[in-house]
């Protein structure tokens, strides 16, 4: 009786706290079903895990060993699924994937940020290649967003944080964020270093940019613009379109769950991305998907939420790694499997979030997912 009082306190809670149209947190389900206990490695594509266990960092070719002085942080929810027994790698055609496939506030200032830099145990040559680098397979790797918001600079243009999560509560910085200043659109600065997010560094790994509306978001690396071709050294690379990101009108009233879509290169089957590197507009990843060219793409959308009665709110579950309703609360799946979810990205307090992604997606394209739906969106709502 007193665990049936408690959880009626907590859902009368909910009910209180949650605005109408935020996205809140789906009850784990009691059982895993006779279909999902089957052995999947036959299959395509695995079925989404229910018990999640940490991920080695040994998973990801990165170093355990960390040094005492690394600032502490309290820990995270210990939910990470567990690497399983790899696929086999039956993919013929480099588009077929597309169908197939805790509560604290933390914030850094510059001299957090410096010591975070020295006591991070990956160098930033070997960040930038893992943050380049697909998740591997069976695998979903857990990461937290920080949202630095403090000053008066940081307060219109946030800086954003992100760590993947280690097994022993600790955190491994991946990337940082921030938005550019006098751009004609929205325009991130993506960087291996926390100290230093310019263009102008061997740092630089990639930038966001969008449309006018803020409707319509492109991921490139750190490559040159074609359009300045005249000016473009020889040793320099052409930069590659990593993601593409379209959000769509609320179909579900003002201020609903909002509704994207992502496109991503197709993957070789021995998973290699497919490079993408646009010389024009008509050959961006934006244009041939609107022109129905999904050839090398692979498509993914947003998994609906259910509308539920006691809550009288959207849900998803998010396995326990989300445990605050947000309108900003997503999760990424391929439409031929909504089962599998490929990314996902939640509210834990006021300015943390947590970031998970699995196979084709790699940590820089899952990040500038996750700063475009930061980015304001007039036309969306």
């Amino acid at each position: 009786m007193e665990d049936q009082d408690i959880r009626q306190q907590k859902l009368d809670y909910q009910v209180d706290s949650v605005v109408e149209v935020n996205i809140t947190v789906e009850n784990e389900p009691k059982e895993e079903s006779e279909d999902e206990k089957k052995d999947w490695s036959k299959s395509p594509i695995p079925s989404t895990p229910k018990k999640k266990q940490h991920l080695p960092a040994s998973r990801c070719d990165l170093s355990d060993s960390e040094d005492d002085s690394e600032v502490e942080e309290d820990k995270a929810d210990e939910n990470i699924i567990k690497p399983q027994k790899r696929t086999k790698r039956g993919i013929k055609n480099n588009y077929s994937l597309a169908s197939l496939n805790t509560n604290y506030r933390q914030s850094l200032s510059e001299g957090e940020a410096t010591d975070m830099e020295k006591a991070s145990p990956i160098s930033i040559e070997d960040r930038e290649q893992f943050a380049l680098r697909p998740a591997p397979r069976n695998v979903t790797i857990q990461c937290r967003i920080t949202r630095d918001r403090r000053g008066m600079e940081k307060g219109i243009y946030p800086a954003y944080y992100l760590h993947m999560e280690k097994e022993d509560g600790k955190r491994i910085f991946l990337m940082a964020g921030r938005k550019r200043k006098k751009s004609t659109t929205s325009n991130y600065l993506i960087s291996v270093d926390p100290t230093n997010l310019s263009r102008d560094t061997s740092s630089y790994i990639g930038k966001l940019r969008s449309n006018v509306l803020g409707t319509k978001f492109t991921v490139y690396n750190n490559g040159v613009n074609p359009e300045r071709k005249p000016f473009i050294k020889e040793t320099e690379l052409l930069r590659q379109e990593l993601a593409a990101i379209c959000y769509q009108k609320n179909v579900l009233g003002f201020k609903g769950p909002r509704k994207m879509t992502v496109i991503i290169p197709g993957m070789y089957e021995d998973d290699e991305r497919v490079i993408i590197c646009p010389k024009s507009e008509l050959e961006s990843l934006l244009t041939r998907y609107e022109n129905g060219n999904k050839d090398n793409l692979v498509c993914l959308l947003n998994k609906s939420p259910k509308w539920n009665e006691q809550t009288q709110s959207y849900v998803l579950n998010f396995h326990g790694r989300v445990t605050q309703a947000s309108v900003k609360n997503f999760q990424i799946v391929h439409p031929d499997n909504e089962d599998y979810i490929v990314m996902q990205f939640g509210k834990v307090a006021e300015d943390v979030f947590s970031m998970d992604y699995s196979f084709p997606m790699c940590a820089l394209q899952a990040f500038a997912i996750t700063l475009s739906s930061f980015d304001g969106k007039l036309a969306c709502e």
